[in-house]
């Protein structure tokens, strides 16, 4: 596109413009400043302050890039390389899924939970690794294990990691083969969490194009026939690998909650708590061993 200046107050309002077409006007103007933000390093004071300031031939190129791409619905988070995650910078790539606020509500109720204590915790299906790293920043006297499937996502992970200067132990594994798993780690441990799989195929229709065309399905999706497949697996991987008194804290599908809180047999677990998110949904579980 061809800009008749390339003063930074006018490129912002063209952007803005731009992106008003597939975005609402505000979330527009939060699109572009995070833009600037991330590209010039200036923040939305500091705009005001250099509003006169031109732009160069190859900062009006990379800021043109990233405005397409956000056309295309592809998630700022993945524009940027990177995303917030309670307080901590992570590092994100289309592999990972993008943090969600509900997962940090997750790693509060752990925290609001346990304290001060040097706790062996597990992270099942780590991703980017947000929750581990989440954990390890604010229990810093505590062993965290993370564990995935994906070699690239543990990758980005660990990268991650080492950015923070987090000491992660990462694990490659499936926790769909629980005893292979349970092999590889060899250990039990005081706090189990997990945000797995739990999207249904069939609720495809109800997610936005950000979500479908950019975010790995592997680390959204279940089938419909089984949609707590990851549940049962990871309450059978429980049975062993959770201390006595130990706590298992999982983000679930608000319409399967009470579902699958009866997976956890009486004779191991106290019945889940349920507990709902910011949204009024019942999105989280909360188990202890006996």
């Amino acid at each position: 596109m061809v800009y008749a200046t390339n003063r930074l107050a006018e490129i912002k309002k063209v952007l803005v413009e731009r992106l008003s077409g597939i975005y609402a006007r505000k979330e527009a103007e939060n699109l572009v400043n995070m833009l600037i933000r991330h590209y010039y390093g200036l923040s939305r004071a500091m705009q005001q302050v250099q509003i006169e300031r031109r732009l160069s031939g190859s900062e009006m190129l990379a800021i043109q890039e990233a405005v397409k791409r956000l056309l295309n619905s592809e998630p700022i988070q993945y524009v940027l390389g990177n995303a917030e995650f309670y307080g901590l910078q992570i590092e994100v790539g289309r592999g990972v899924l993008i943090p969600r606020p509900e997962t940090e509500e997750l790693v509060g109720k752990i925290l609001e939970d346990n304290s001060g204590a040097d706790f062996e915790i597990l992270d099942i299906g780590t991703g980017s690794g947000c929750i581990a790293l989440a954990l390890k920043n604010v229990l810093p006297g505590c062993n965290v294990t993370a564990i995935d499937v994906s070699a690239g996502a543990l990758s980005l992970a660990r990268k991650n990691a080492k950015k923070l200067n987090l000491d992660i132990d990462f694990r490659q594994c499936n926790i769909l083969n629980t005893e292979a798993c349970w092999s590889t780690l060899g250990k039990s441990f005081h706090i189990i969490v997990s945000n797995p799989p739990y999207v249904l195929q069939k609720e495809k229709k109800e997610m936005a194009d950000n979500v479908l065309k950019y975010e790995p399905h592997l680390a959204l999706f279940v089938e419909d026939a089984d949609p707590l497949l990851f549940y049962r697996k990871i309450m059978g991987f429980a049975r062993k690998a959770l201390k006595p008194g130990g706590k298992l804290y999982l983000e679930v599908n608000a319409n399967y909650a009470a579902e699958t809180a009866s997976l956890f047999e009486r004779d191991i677990f106290n019945f889940p708590e349920i507990s709902a998110d910011i949204h009024g949904k019942s999105r989280f579980l909360i188990v202890k061993k006996h």
